[in-house]
């Protein structure tokens, strides 16, 4: 597989940190935000083939972000973590495909196991 770009948003920084390091020893490019703010900055400045994104964000509404992510980045895929059910029905028919869920708490492998998952199930 091809280098891997991630850019993890979550404001929970020891978590952060730990999935950070735990995904680059998996092979993947890391870069983080802790902020919806940072993360749609993020994503104007670099390429990302995926972005996690915790819902629960200190300055912005997590539909908000997901909704500028998806129009921002048409080829990018978003991978919504939540500790709140959320259903993909929630956003527009034709950006389903590139969102995934993944419910917290999960463990750092069941992450690598969804991120590749929506990596190779939509191409």
């Amino acid at each position: 597989m091809a280098e891997i770009s991630l850019l993890l948003v979550d404001d929970e920084l020891p978590l952060l940190g730990l999935l950070k390091k735990y995904l680059e020893r998996e092979g993947f490019t890391v870069e983080t935000a802790e902020t919806g703010a940072q993360a749609l900055a993020a994503i104007d400045d670099m390429r990302f083939n995926l972005v996690v994104l915790d819902l629960n964000l200190p300055d912005l509404a997590g539909e908000e972000v997901l909704k500028d992510l998806l129009a921002r980045s048409p080829d990018c895929r978003v991978l919504v973590s939540s500790g709140m059910p959320y259903s993909r029905d929630r956003v527009p028919e034709s950006d389903r495909a590139r969102v995934g869920v993944l419910m917290k708490p999960y463990v750092p492998r069941q992450l690598v196991e969804a991120i590749r998952n929506i990596l190779v199930e939509k191409g």
